[in-house]
């Protein structure tokens, strides 16, 4: 009898003893799990994008120096994000930043760290050549609008203005300012 008392207590510390394994052994595989859910799936080097219009004209260029997708979030993060942009009248703008990024089921780019938007010089010589500065901005690829409501700083020759927030349609040449609008002008001699 004492015989399977000892054998039924064996068993019991045996499986006890597998119960505890099973637990450590799960315990480690969850941080690896996370950590394979912050992992891109693909990245890429070099991203080139053109976008033509109806009429068969080049619109907008997108480049980045490199491209990483996570497909559990869905978002793909650029790092020197630029797009190039013609508006209606013919003249080319330029929106650059540090870090980008692009959620999957979204047309609109988030742009953010050292956000630049200005006119490209295309071969004709401009006197009212604009920069625009912020730190984020999102970016309407099929409308051409980009927007923030962050600090935004405007300078041009002869001019500097500052506002909190901005929406600027690409297309229309057209920007509207805020909150906050502070112009500096000094004439050039």
């Amino acid at each position: 009898m004492r015989k399977r008392y000892l054998l039924l207590l064996l068993t019991l510390i045996f499986g006890l003893a597998l119960i505890a394994v099973d637990r450590y052994t799960q315990e480690l595989n969850q941080p690896l799990s996370e950590q394979q859910s912050n992992e891109a799936d693909y990245y890429g080097e070099t991203l080139l994008n053109w976008h033509y219009g109806e009429d068969g004209k080049l619109g907008q260029t997108f480049r980045a120096q490199r491209s990483d997708h996570y497909p559990l979030i869905g978002v793909t993060r650029f790092f020197a994000p630029m797009i190039t942009t013609r508006d209606d009248r013919g003249q080319i703008w330029q929106v650059t930043a540090k870090e980008g990024s692009l959620k999957d089921d979204e047309q609109v780019i988030r742009f953010n760290q050292t956000v630049r938007i200005e006119p490209i010089n295309t071969g004709e010589q401009t006197t009212d050549a604009m920069l625009i500065e912020t730190e984020a901005l999102t970016y309407d690829i099929r409308e051409q609008i980009a927007a923030t409501d962050l600090l935004v700083t405007m300078t041009g020759p002869g001019s500097r203005a500052t506002a909190t927030g901005m929406t600027l349609d690409v297309n229309r040449q057209r920007m509207e300012l805020k909150t906050g609008v502070k112009t500096i002008y000094v004439p050039e001699q």
